[in-house]
Parts: structure tokens; sequence; C-alpha cells
């Protein structure tokens, strides 16, 4: 995961790769199913890597990789609530922190 730091290094390359993706589009005439994204995104998967240790192969997914959208960890089972106004963890179903709960 990157904090709001990391993250914008990496947005900044996803950004170019989206661009590249679309020049290579139209210089080429094909449709978005045949362009390798891995290719064209590569500096931004390799950013990652550099920055979180671990080769992510899907750039899509590097949109995911941003600790803002994601809620603290939940006290009773530790899993990371889905967004940071999450009203219960997926989970385990316990009431967020922030809401109040009958367990208190």
């Amino acid at each position: 995961m990157l904090d709001e730091t990391e993250y914008e290094r990496v947005a900044v390359l996803l950004s170019e790769g989206v661009g590249a993706t679309k020049e290579y589009r139209e210089r080429h005439g094909i449709p978005l199913e045949q362009v390798n994204r891995r290719v064209l995104f590569r500096p931004a998967l390799d950013e990652y890597e550099r920055l979180a240790g671990f080769r992510e192969t899907n750039p899509l997914a590097l949109y995911h990789h941003r600790i803002s959208i994601y809620g603290s960890a939940c006290e009773r089972c530790g899993k990371v609530l889905r967004t940071p106004v999450a009203s219960k963890c997926f989970e385990c179903g316990l009431p967020a922190k922030h809401l109040p709960t009958r367990y208190s």
C-alpha cells in the first residue's frame, strides 16, 4: 500500500501510461483489447515495485494500492475496513469505531 506522496509518484506514471495507450491505439488503429498495457504501464509498475517491494502485474490494480481509500483495521478481526467511513467491518460485522456500538 502507498501513502499519498508515494501514490502521487505512481499516479503521474499511470497518467502517462494512459496517454501512451491512447497514442498507440490511434497510431496503429487498434482496439484497447489489443494493446499490451503491461508494456505501456511498465514505468508505473516498476515504480510501484520499487516503493512497495512487490511486483504488481496489473496496472489497473495500482489505483487500489492507496492507503487513504481504505479505513482503519477492525478492532475485532484486524481486517482493514473497505472505506474510511465504513459503518461496519465486512469480514466480522463489528460496527466501525466512529459509530456508537452495542459492544462499547
